[in-house]
């Protein structure tokens, strides 16, 4: 069995007239590895499926250099990966890949097909099949059954096509032992290739460290999901393995909040000074200000923890309620000095737009943003995720319309706004607030000597600069 695994290209199949915006994109925010992906092909070749995977852009293959690999490789099954918000880019590629290999199965999977398992296929006929779920969990019974030539009746996490039917028996349990996933399949990947706009070195790459979120956050599309965690020592030998096998000298842990269980953190930690590698790597993690301390903070520091990125999204405490993101103005003061006075950096995350959001209350957020000690902040416009509360509480009892479910119809809609009725503020003054604040935050004396503090390198001084200049430039242009 061939499966043909690779990064939807950013560019257009039928012609590269936007390969400047790759490049652009690739000048300011870097490229980073596909870790899901890179999972389900670890997960395939354990299962001795032979497995070709393809990132078109680290790689530096144009769509006709693509299109080679695929024809020469054959495979039975090209396997694509989709959020809800490119599922019309994908199924555009989808059907060029139908065209050029017309014998060759496509199955999606990812974020979109556990939202819309069965509307994954209805409204997208270049699909054959969509994976619901971990790739760990539905592949094993997914290859065994095809390649005895089985029928797929009855199988969970498996969205298919039976004639002019469409069939799926349910969603499959989730994996509740992470520690038997295996580790990316980083080997196939350019690992040299890979940063992100911030990150200071090479080779780079990207953890999860645990699956879901214990939290009720609004806005999210994982808020109460199931919460499960790898092991201190399984997460560990994950670094050593980057760090003997693929050079990697930078880790971004992507979790949603590294610091959920402290005994946990404290024991990756410990064993990270333990092996050495807090000396010799630099990783950041994503947290509440709500689940860390100072202890914690202390051990993070001295295991090479040198970025820390916080969800702060605003300085009023009745938006904070709304949002269900049940943390304090003084805490998040405490704990951002804390943490700067450590010599951590502080990425701070903000929203514009929330429920009850005002011009003053925004203004009290951006004042807010200044103050503190932060080396980066990012403003954005808050939108409504499909099956997030945000969605079925605040946008479809104010419109009375199903917006997701015009736009999996209508490929037109992909790109355009559904409008925010949670709040007075229009699209358009949200989207004017927020590159508003953003140059604002950073065109200050003060704040651009904390961007050159960071800088360890040219490439990344030229990152900065550049990032810096389309920003006002775009901001001049547009307001």
């Amino acid at each position: 069995m061939r499966i043909f695994t690779f990064m939807r290209p950013l560019y257009s199949v039928e012609s590269v007239k936007n390969e400047a915006s790759v490049k652009t994109a690739l000048r300011h925010f870097g490229h980073m590895p596909n870790m899901s992906l890179l999972y389900v092909a670890a997960t395939l070749e354990n299962l001795n499926v032979e497995v070709l995977y393809i990132d078109p852009v680290g790689m530096e293959l144009s769509p006709s250099d693509v299109d080679a690999k695929l024809q020469q490789f054959d495979p039975d099954i090209v396997g694509l990966s989709s959020f809800t918000n490119k599922i019309h880019t994908t199924h555009l590629y989808a059907q060029h890949i139908m065209a050029l290999l017309p014998d060759t199965k496509i199955m999606v999977g990812g974020a979109h097909t556990w939202d819309f398992p069965t509307d994954t296929l209805k409204y997208h006929p270049a699909f054959d099949y969509a994976c619901v779920g971990e790739a760990e969990i539905v592949l094993p019974e997914f290859v065994e059954r095809w390649n005895g030539n089985e029928s797929f009746d009855g199988m969970n996490g498996l969205v298919r096509r039976d004639g002019d039917q469409i069939q799926f028996a349910g969603r499959p349990d989730v994996n509740m032992d992470l520690d038997s996933r295996p580790f990316p399949a980083r080997h196939l990947t350019p690992n040299e290739k890979y940063y992100n706009f911030i990150s200071t070195r090479r080779n780079y790459t990207i953890f999860n460290t645990s699956q879901g979120c214990p939290f009720q956050c609004i806005f999210c599309n994982v808020s109460g999901t199931k919460y499960r965690m790898r092991s201190a020592a399984n997460v560990v030998a994950e670094f050593e393995e980057c760090y003997e096998n693929f050079g990697v000298r930078e880790v971004d842990i992507f979790d949603s909040s590294f610091t959920v269980s402290k005994k946990r953190v404290m024991e990756i930690c410990r064993l990270l000074v333990k092996n050495g590698l807090g000396k010799k790597m630099i990783w950041d993690v994503r947290s509440r200000v709500d689940t860390i301390d100072e202890e914690m903070l202390d051990a993070l520091k001295e295991a090479g923890c040198y970025r820390i990125f916080y969800g702060i999204e605003s300085a009023d405490q009745k938006i904070l309620k709304k949002l269900r993101k049940e943390i304090k103005i003084d805490r998040i003061e405490q704990i951002v000095r804390k943490t700067d006075q450590l010599g951590i950096s502080v990425f701070g995350y903000f929203l514009v737009g929330s429920p009850g959001e005002t011009p003053e209350t925004f203004r009290t957020t951006v004042e807010f943003a200044k103050r503190l000690p932060i080396d980066f902040a990012m403003f954005s416009v808050l939108t409504a995720h499909p099956k997030t509360e945000l969605y079925e509480k605040y946008y479809l009892p104010a419109v009375q319309h199903d917006f997701w479910e015009d736009y999996l119809a209508n490929s037109d809609l992909e790109g355009k706004f559904m409008g925010r009725p949670w709040t007075d503020i229009s699209d358009a003054e949200l989207e004017r607030l927020a590159h508003r604040a953003t140059n604002e935050f950073y065109f200050r004396p003060k704040q651009i000597y904390r961007a050159i503090r960071t800088v360890k390198s040219m490439d990344q001084m030229k990152r900065y600069i550049a990032a810096g200049w389309d920003m006002l430039w775009n901001y001049l242009v547009r307001y």
